[in-house]
Protein backbone atom coordinates (compact mmCIF):
# COMPACT_ATOMS: atom_id res chain seq x y z
CA UNK A 1 0.00 0.00 0.00
CA UNK A 2 1.56 3.21 -0.61
CA UNK A 3 1.21 6.31 1.72
CA UNK A 4 1.73 9.70 0.92
CA UNK A 5 1.96 12.34 3.06
CA UNK A 6 -0.77 15.56 2.33
CA UNK A 7 1.19 18.62 2.55
CA UNK A 8 0.29 21.28 5.09
CA UNK A 9 -2.43 19.07 6.02
CA UNK A 10 -0.89 16.62 8.14
CA UNK A 11 -2.89 13.88 7.03
CA UNK A 12 -2.34 10.44 5.03
CA UNK A 13 -3.59 9.09 2.11
CA UNK A 14 -3.42 5.74 1.43
CA UNK A 15 -3.94 4.22 -2.17
CA UNK A 16 -4.33 0.77 -3.63
CA UNK A 17 -4.49 -1.19 -6.92
CA UNK A 18 -5.82 -3.93 -7.26
CA UNK A 19 -4.93 -6.63 -9.72
CA UNK A 20 -8.18 -6.26 -11.09
CA UNK A 21 -7.45 -2.70 -11.80
CA UNK A 22 -9.71 -0.88 -9.30
CA UNK A 23 -7.63 1.98 -7.28
CA UNK A 24 -8.86 2.53 -3.89
CA UNK A 25 -8.23 6.19 -1.93
CA UNK A 26 -8.13 6.09 1.65
CA UNK A 27 -8.00 8.99 4.31
CA UNK A 28 -8.81 7.57 8.02
CA UNK A 29 -10.24 10.00 10.76
CA UNK A 30 -9.97 8.90 14.21
CA UNK A 31 -12.03 12.01 15.77
CA UNK A 32 -15.11 10.53 14.04
CA UNK A 33 -17.74 7.91 14.64
CA UNK A 34 -18.76 7.26 11.16
CA UNK A 35 -17.66 6.33 7.68
CA UNK A 36 -18.14 7.38 4.02
CA UNK A 37 -17.59 4.94 1.32
CA UNK A 38 -18.16 5.86 -1.99
CA UNK A 39 -17.45 3.62 -5.65
CA UNK A 40 -17.23 5.61 -8.47
CA UNK A 41 -16.90 4.70 -12.28
CA UNK A 42 -15.42 8.15 -14.78
CA UNK A 43 -19.11 7.61 -16.83
CA UNK A 44 -20.76 10.72 -16.38
CA UNK A 45 -23.82 12.62 -19.08
CA UNK A 46 -21.26 13.96 -21.57
CA UNK A 47 -19.88 10.39 -22.63
CA UNK A 48 -22.59 9.40 -24.96
CA UNK A 49 -20.44 8.61 -28.29
CA UNK A 50 -17.46 6.59 -28.26
CA UNK A 51 -16.07 3.06 -29.29
CA UNK A 52 -15.80 0.10 -28.02
CA UNK A 53 -14.79 -3.21 -28.72
CA UNK A 54 -14.58 -2.27 -32.66
CA UNK A 55 -17.79 -0.49 -33.02
CA UNK A 56 -19.39 2.97 -33.06
CA UNK A 57 -21.89 3.73 -30.16
CA UNK A 58 -24.09 6.94 -29.66
CA UNK A 59 -26.35 6.60 -26.65
CA UNK A 60 -29.35 8.46 -25.71
CA UNK A 61 -28.26 11.50 -23.50
CA UNK A 62 -29.95 10.58 -19.72
CA UNK A 63 -28.19 7.39 -20.55
CA UNK A 64 -25.85 7.64 -17.81
CA UNK A 65 -28.69 8.56 -15.02
CA UNK A 66 -30.66 5.66 -16.21
CA UNK A 67 -28.20 3.62 -15.48
CA UNK A 68 -27.58 5.00 -11.79
CA UNK A 69 -31.28 4.38 -11.28
CA UNK A 70 -31.04 0.35 -12.76
CA UNK A 71 -28.38 -0.53 -10.70
CA UNK A 72 -29.84 -0.96 -7.07
CA UNK A 73 -31.46 -3.67 -8.51
CA UNK A 74 -30.63 -7.41 -7.67
CA UNK A 75 -32.30 -10.36 -8.97
CA UNK A 76 -34.09 -10.97 -5.32
CA UNK A 77 -33.60 -7.60 -3.72
CA UNK A 78 -33.32 -3.86 -3.77
CA UNK A 79 -30.06 -2.00 -2.25
CA UNK A 80 -32.02 0.37 -1.18
CA UNK A 81 -33.91 -1.60 1.51
CA UNK A 82 -30.90 -3.96 2.42
CA UNK A 83 -28.45 -1.08 3.54
CA UNK A 84 -31.56 0.39 4.95
CA UNK A 85 -31.55 -3.25 7.34
CA UNK A 86 -27.95 -2.28 8.52
CA UNK A 87 -29.01 0.97 9.11
CA UNK A 88 -27.10 2.49 6.65
CA UNK A 89 -27.90 5.48 4.33
CA UNK A 90 -27.19 4.99 1.01
CA UNK A 91 -27.20 6.67 -2.63
CA UNK A 92 -25.92 7.96 -5.51
CA UNK A 93 -25.78 10.68 -8.10
CA UNK A 94 -24.78 11.31 -11.61
CA UNK A 95 -22.69 14.40 -13.05
CA UNK A 96 -21.24 15.29 -16.34
CA UNK A 97 -18.42 13.28 -16.00
CA UNK A 98 -18.89 10.64 -12.99
CA UNK A 99 -21.45 8.24 -11.28
CA UNK A 100 -21.18 7.62 -7.74
CA UNK A 101 -22.67 4.75 -5.40
CA UNK A 102 -22.51 5.99 -1.81
CA UNK A 103 -22.79 4.56 2.08
CA UNK A 104 -22.67 6.39 4.81
CA UNK A 105 -22.66 4.35 8.00
CA UNK A 106 -21.31 4.39 11.46
CA UNK A 107 -21.28 0.78 12.19
CA UNK A 108 -20.74 -2.86 10.38
CA UNK A 109 -18.57 -1.17 8.06
CA UNK A 110 -17.28 -5.11 6.38
CA UNK A 111 -21.14 -5.74 5.46
CA UNK A 112 -21.54 -2.04 4.09
CA UNK A 113 -18.74 -2.42 1.83
CA UNK A 114 -19.13 -5.93 0.62
CA UNK A 115 -22.32 -5.50 -0.17
CA UNK A 116 -21.65 -1.83 -2.10
CA UNK A 117 -19.20 -3.72 -4.45
CA UNK A 118 -21.77 -6.73 -4.54
CA UNK A 119 -24.88 -4.55 -5.99
CA UNK A 120 -22.61 -2.72 -8.22
CA UNK A 121 -20.39 -5.34 -9.74
CA UNK A 122 -23.89 -7.57 -9.98
CA UNK A 123 -25.46 -5.91 -13.23
CA UNK A 124 -29.14 -7.03 -13.23
CA UNK A 125 -31.51 -5.37 -16.68
CA UNK A 126 -34.41 -6.52 -17.75
CA UNK A 127 -36.90 -4.89 -20.02
CA UNK A 128 -39.63 -4.84 -17.80
CA UNK A 129 -36.94 -3.27 -15.55
CA UNK A 130 -36.03 -0.48 -17.68
CA UNK A 131 -39.70 0.53 -18.92
CA UNK A 132 -41.19 0.12 -15.26
CA UNK A 133 -38.38 2.50 -14.09
CA UNK A 134 -38.95 5.16 -17.03
CA UNK A 135 -41.96 6.39 -15.31
CA UNK A 136 -40.09 7.15 -12.19
CA UNK A 137 -37.40 9.20 -13.86
CA UNK A 138 -39.76 11.10 -16.49
CA UNK A 139 -41.43 12.18 -13.39
CA UNK A 140 -37.34 13.67 -12.35
CA UNK A 141 -36.83 14.77 -15.67
CA UNK A 142 -39.85 17.15 -15.34
CA UNK A 143 -39.14 17.67 -11.70
CA UNK A 144 -35.91 18.89 -12.69
CA UNK A 145 -36.85 21.40 -15.55
CA UNK A 146 -39.23 23.06 -12.88
CA UNK A 147 -36.54 23.80 -10.60
CA UNK A 148 -35.15 27.29 -11.44
CA UNK A 149 -31.84 26.52 -10.04
CA UNK A 150 -31.31 24.09 -12.14
CA UNK A 151 -32.43 25.74 -15.13
CA UNK A 152 -30.54 29.12 -14.74
CA UNK A 153 -27.18 26.51 -14.77
CA UNK A 154 -28.49 24.71 -17.94
CA UNK A 155 -29.64 27.47 -19.56
CA UNK A 156 -26.40 29.68 -19.79
CA UNK A 157 -24.69 26.06 -20.78
CA UNK A 158 -27.02 25.99 -23.40
CA UNK A 159 -25.87 29.08 -24.56
CA UNK A 160 -22.55 28.96 -24.44
CA UNK A 161 -22.02 25.19 -25.88
CA UNK A 162 -22.48 24.29 -29.65
CA UNK A 163 -21.53 20.96 -29.72
CA UNK A 164 -20.76 19.97 -26.45
CA UNK A 165 -22.32 17.69 -23.98
CA UNK A 166 -22.78 20.17 -20.39
CA UNK A 167 -25.04 21.95 -22.93
CA UNK A 168 -27.88 19.20 -22.04
CA UNK A 169 -29.01 18.12 -18.58
CA UNK A 170 -27.85 15.65 -16.84
CA UNK A 171 -30.83 13.27 -16.76
CA UNK A 172 -31.45 14.25 -20.38
CA UNK A 173 -34.65 15.35 -21.66
CA UNK A 174 -38.65 13.41 -21.98
CA UNK A 175 -37.91 12.19 -25.11
CA UNK A 176 -34.24 11.11 -24.53
CA UNK A 177 -35.36 8.87 -21.17
CA UNK A 178 -38.00 7.43 -23.86
CA UNK A 179 -35.69 6.10 -26.30
CA UNK A 180 -33.43 4.31 -23.78
CA UNK A 181 -33.56 0.50 -24.57
CA UNK A 182 -32.28 -2.32 -22.21
CA UNK A 183 -29.27 -2.97 -24.92
CA UNK A 184 -28.31 1.00 -24.61
CA UNK A 185 -28.00 0.19 -20.88
CA UNK A 186 -26.41 -2.91 -21.48
CA UNK A 187 -23.67 -1.51 -23.65
CA UNK A 188 -22.95 1.28 -21.31
CA UNK A 189 -22.65 -1.22 -18.21
CA UNK A 190 -20.37 -3.43 -20.24
CA UNK A 191 -18.23 -0.57 -21.46
CA UNK A 192 -17.43 1.57 -18.33
CA UNK A 193 -18.51 -0.43 -15.28
CA UNK A 194 -15.04 -2.32 -15.28
CA UNK A 195 -12.56 -1.51 -12.46
CA UNK A 196 -10.09 -0.57 -14.30
CA UNK A 197 -12.41 2.64 -15.61
CA UNK A 198 -13.53 3.04 -11.41
CA UNK A 199 -12.07 3.92 -8.40
CA UNK A 200 -13.08 3.70 -4.66
CA UNK A 201 -12.72 6.29 -2.06
CA UNK A 202 -13.02 5.81 2.07
CA UNK A 203 -13.08 8.30 4.73
CA UNK A 204 -13.95 8.52 8.07
CA UNK A 205 -13.00 5.79 10.88
CA UNK A 206 -11.80 2.50 9.26
CA UNK A 207 -9.27 0.88 9.26
CA UNK A 208 -7.15 0.71 6.02
CA UNK A 209 -5.44 -2.19 6.12
CA UNK A 210 -8.57 -4.33 7.56
CA UNK A 211 -10.84 -2.04 4.20
CA UNK A 212 -8.21 -3.20 1.47
CA UNK A 213 -8.51 -6.73 2.63
CA UNK A 214 -12.26 -6.42 2.81
CA UNK A 215 -12.26 -5.09 -1.25
CA UNK A 216 -9.64 -7.27 -2.24
CA UNK A 217 -11.73 -10.34 -1.14
CA UNK A 218 -15.11 -9.04 -2.16
CA UNK A 219 -14.03 -8.21 -5.39
CA UNK A 220 -12.50 -11.47 -5.95
CA UNK A 221 -15.74 -13.30 -5.69
CA UNK A 222 -16.52 -11.60 -9.81
CA UNK A 223 -15.32 -12.57 -12.39
CA UNK A 224 -14.06 -9.87 -14.69
CA UNK A 225 -13.63 -10.08 -18.49
CA UNK A 226 -10.37 -8.76 -20.29
CA UNK A 227 -10.52 -4.56 -19.87
CA UNK A 228 -11.27 -2.43 -23.24
CA UNK A 229 -10.63 0.79 -22.25
CA UNK A 230 -14.20 2.83 -24.80
CA UNK A 231 -12.75 5.74 -26.71
CA UNK A 232 -14.43 8.87 -26.49
CA UNK A 233 -15.76 10.89 -29.39
CA UNK A 234 -13.86 14.23 -29.17
CA UNK A 235 -16.45 16.68 -29.44
CA UNK A 236 -15.18 20.08 -31.45
CA UNK A 237 -16.14 22.47 -30.29
CA UNK A 238 -16.22 25.71 -32.06
CA UNK A 239 -14.85 29.22 -30.56
CA UNK A 240 -17.86 31.34 -30.64
CA UNK A 241 -21.50 30.79 -29.05
CA UNK A 242 -24.90 29.54 -29.61
CA UNK A 243 -26.52 32.83 -28.39
CA UNK A 244 -25.99 36.11 -26.49
CA UNK A 245 -29.23 36.30 -24.58
CA UNK A 246 -32.58 34.20 -24.25
CA UNK A 247 -34.41 34.91 -21.16
CA UNK A 248 -37.44 32.12 -19.98
CA UNK A 249 -40.78 32.85 -17.49
CA UNK A 250 -40.71 30.50 -14.69
CA UNK A 251 -42.08 30.42 -10.69
CA UNK A 252 -39.41 32.79 -9.05
CA UNK A 253 -39.90 36.19 -6.95
CA UNK A 254 -36.59 37.58 -8.55
CA UNK A 255 -35.00 37.32 -11.69
CA UNK A 256 -32.12 34.83 -11.84
CA UNK A 257 -29.16 36.12 -14.15
CA UNK A 258 -26.53 34.56 -15.06
CA UNK A 259 -23.57 35.80 -17.00
CA UNK A 260 -21.14 33.24 -18.71
CA UNK A 261 -17.42 33.20 -20.33
CA UNK A 262 -16.23 30.73 -23.01
CA UNK A 263 -12.09 30.90 -22.48
CA UNK A 264 -10.11 29.08 -25.31
CA UNK A 265 -7.58 26.46 -23.64
CA UNK A 266 -4.90 27.50 -25.80
CA UNK A 267 -4.90 31.26 -24.73
CA UNK A 268 -2.62 30.75 -21.53
CA UNK A 269 -0.40 28.62 -24.06
CA UNK A 270 2.34 31.12 -23.74
CA UNK A 271 2.10 30.76 -19.71
CA UNK A 272 3.58 27.69 -19.34
CA UNK A 273 1.33 27.04 -16.58
CA UNK A 274 0.00 23.30 -15.52
CA UNK A 275 -3.86 22.54 -15.73
CA UNK A 276 -4.23 22.41 -12.27
CA UNK A 277 -1.74 26.11 -11.53
CA UNK A 278 -4.52 27.70 -14.38
CA UNK A 279 -7.64 26.70 -12.44
CA UNK A 280 -6.82 28.23 -9.40
CA UNK A 281 -5.70 31.27 -10.89
CA UNK A 282 -9.15 31.49 -12.31
CA UNK A 283 -10.89 30.76 -9.14
CA UNK A 284 -8.57 33.37 -7.65
CA UNK A 285 -9.49 35.99 -9.97
CA UNK A 286 -13.11 35.39 -10.16
CA UNK A 287 -12.88 35.38 -5.80
CA UNK A 288 -11.33 38.34 -5.85
CA UNK A 289 -13.46 40.22 -8.38
CA UNK A 290 -17.04 38.71 -7.10
CA UNK A 291 -16.48 37.30 -4.15
CA UNK A 292 -18.18 37.19 -0.66
CA UNK A 293 -15.17 40.43 0.30
CA UNK A 294 -15.17 41.52 -3.32
CA UNK A 295 -16.19 45.27 -4.13
CA UNK A 296 -18.82 44.32 -6.44
CA UNK A 297 -20.62 42.44 -4.48
CA UNK A 298 -20.70 45.47 -1.53
CA UNK A 299 -21.68 47.55 -4.14
CA UNK A 300 -24.75 45.45 -5.44
CA UNK A 301 -25.62 44.51 -1.90
CA UNK A 302 -25.58 48.11 -0.37
CA UNK A 303 -27.37 49.27 -2.99
CA UNK A 304 -30.27 46.54 -2.57
CA UNK A 305 -29.17 45.36 -6.16
CA UNK A 306 -28.82 41.73 -4.81
CA UNK A 307 -29.28 40.17 -1.52
CA UNK A 308 -27.28 37.42 -1.37
CA UNK A 309 -23.88 36.29 -3.02
CA UNK A 310 -22.80 35.95 -6.75
CA UNK A 311 -22.34 32.39 -7.32
CA UNK A 312 -19.58 31.54 -9.48
CA UNK A 313 -18.63 28.06 -11.48
CA UNK A 314 -15.80 27.01 -13.59
CA UNK A 315 -15.97 24.19 -15.61
CA UNK A 316 -13.24 22.77 -17.83
CA UNK A 317 -13.71 21.01 -21.44
CA UNK A 318 -11.09 19.23 -23.92
CA UNK A 319 -10.62 22.58 -25.44
CA UNK A 320 -11.93 25.82 -23.10
CA UNK A 321 -13.25 26.84 -19.84
CA UNK A 322 -16.41 28.41 -18.93
CA UNK A 323 -16.88 30.84 -15.80
CA UNK A 324 -20.24 31.51 -14.59
CA UNK A 325 -21.64 34.29 -12.46
CA UNK A 326 -24.87 33.58 -10.90
CA UNK A 327 -27.16 35.85 -9.02
CA UNK A 328 -31.08 36.86 -8.39
CA UNK A 329 -32.21 40.57 -8.48
CA UNK A 330 -35.22 42.92 -8.87
CA UNK A 331 -32.99 44.44 -12.02
CA UNK A 332 -31.53 42.64 -14.64
CA UNK A 333 -30.07 44.95 -16.94
CA UNK A 334 -28.15 47.05 -14.28
CA UNK A 335 -27.01 43.58 -12.60
CA UNK A 336 -26.02 42.49 -16.30
CA UNK A 337 -24.31 45.59 -16.71
CA UNK A 338 -22.42 45.25 -13.93
CA UNK A 339 -20.82 41.89 -13.80
CA UNK A 340 -19.96 42.57 -18.00
CA UNK A 341 -18.05 45.41 -16.59
CA UNK A 342 -16.51 43.85 -13.64
CA UNK A 343 -15.51 40.61 -15.96
CA UNK A 344 -14.07 43.12 -18.65
CA UNK A 345 -11.80 45.15 -16.11
CA UNK A 346 -10.70 42.25 -13.86
CA UNK A 347 -8.12 43.72 -11.66
CA UNK A 348 -6.32 42.18 -8.51
CA UNK A 349 -3.84 43.65 -5.70
CA UNK A 350 -0.85 41.75 -4.05
CA UNK A 351 -3.22 41.87 -0.43
CA UNK A 352 -6.30 40.53 -1.86
CA UNK A 353 -4.12 37.65 -3.40
CA UNK A 354 -2.43 37.09 -0.04
CA UNK A 355 -5.38 37.38 1.75
CA UNK A 356 -7.22 34.82 -0.52
CA UNK A 357 -4.44 32.53 -0.61
CA UNK A 358 -4.43 32.89 2.97
CA UNK A 359 -8.23 32.16 3.85
CA UNK A 360 -7.32 29.00 0.95
CA UNK A 361 -5.16 27.41 2.49
CA UNK A 362 -6.87 27.10 6.20
CA UNK A 363 -10.21 26.06 4.26
CA UNK A 364 -8.09 23.27 3.04
CA UNK A 365 -6.49 22.71 6.41
CA UNK A 366 -10.15 22.47 7.62
CA UNK A 367 -12.03 20.53 4.63
CA UNK A 368 -10.63 16.91 6.21
CA UNK A 369 -12.98 17.26 9.52
CA UNK A 370 -15.37 16.49 7.29
CA UNK A 371 -15.37 13.48 6.06
CA UNK A 372 -18.13 13.78 2.56
CA UNK A 373 -15.73 17.25 1.57
CA UNK A 374 -13.09 14.86 1.77
CA UNK A 375 -13.65 12.07 -0.28
CA UNK A 376 -15.51 14.63 -2.86
CA UNK A 377 -12.31 16.20 -3.39
CA UNK A 378 -10.52 12.98 -3.98
CA UNK A 379 -12.91 12.47 -6.09
CA UNK A 380 -12.78 15.39 -8.50
CA UNK A 381 -8.79 15.49 -8.39
CA UNK A 382 -9.23 11.41 -9.97
CA UNK A 383 -11.95 12.49 -12.71
CA UNK A 384 -9.75 15.59 -13.53
CA UNK A 385 -6.54 14.99 -12.85
CA UNK A 386 -6.29 11.14 -12.52
CA UNK A 387 -4.69 11.35 -8.97
CA UNK A 388 -5.31 12.83 -6.02
CA UNK A 389 -2.99 16.06 -5.98
CA UNK A 390 -1.43 15.40 -2.24
CA UNK A 391 0.77 19.00 -3.16
CA UNK A 392 -1.86 21.73 -3.32
CA UNK A 393 -0.54 23.53 -0.60
CA UNK A 394 2.42 24.25 -1.45
CA UNK A 395 0.87 25.26 -5.27
CA UNK A 396 -1.47 27.18 -3.93
CA UNK A 397 1.87 29.06 -2.00
CA UNK A 398 3.11 29.84 -5.21
CA UNK A 399 0.25 32.19 -6.57
CA UNK A 400 1.59 35.48 -7.35
CA UNK A 401 -0.13 38.53 -8.26
CA UNK A 402 2.60 38.67 -11.86
CA UNK A 403 1.36 35.33 -13.19
CA UNK A 404 -2.42 36.69 -12.15
CA UNK A 405 -2.49 39.55 -14.37
CA UNK A 406 -0.59 37.26 -16.84
CA UNK A 407 -3.63 35.17 -16.86
CA UNK A 408 -5.93 38.21 -16.82
CA UNK A 409 -4.47 38.85 -19.96
CA UNK A 410 -4.98 36.27 -21.40
CA UNK A 411 -9.03 35.70 -21.46
CA UNK A 412 -11.55 35.64 -23.88
CA UNK A 413 -13.79 38.76 -23.15
CA UNK A 414 -15.93 38.47 -26.24
CA UNK A 415 -17.56 34.86 -26.18
CA UNK A 416 -20.18 36.00 -23.90
CA UNK A 417 -23.89 35.42 -22.63
CA UNK A 418 -26.54 35.76 -20.22
CA UNK A 419 -29.49 33.65 -19.57
CA UNK A 420 -32.18 35.31 -17.26
CA UNK A 421 -35.33 33.37 -15.50
CA UNK A 422 -37.98 36.40 -14.96
CA UNK A 423 -40.86 35.95 -12.63
CA UNK A 424 -44.06 34.91 -14.80
CA UNK A 425 -46.41 38.05 -15.30
CA UNK A 426 -49.15 37.85 -12.70
CA UNK A 427 -52.31 37.88 -14.82
CA UNK A 428 -54.68 40.88 -13.67
CA UNK A 429 -58.48 38.82 -12.85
Amino acid sequence: MNKIEILGAKETLYVEHLDNGLDIYMIPNNKVKNYYVTLNTKFGSIHTDFEYDGKDYSLPNGIAHFLEHLTFNLPDENAFEYFSNLGASVNAFTSYDVTCYEVFANSRFKENVEYLIKYVYTPYYTKELVNSEKGVILEEVKMYKDRPGIQVVNSIFDNLYINDKHQFLVGGTVEDVKDIKLEDIEIAYKAFYHPENMFMILTGDFNPEEAVAIINDSMNKFKFDEYIKPVLKKVNEPFKIKTEYSEREMNVDKYKVSFGVKIPKNNFKSLKLSKVEIKMYLNLISRINFGKTSILLEELTDNSIISDEISTMLIETEDCYVQVFIASTDYPDYLIKKLKAAYDNLAVSEEEIERKVKSTLSSFILMFDSIEYTNGEIQDDVIEYGQYLSDVYSIYKKLNIDTANDVIDCLEKRLCSVSVIKPKEKKEL
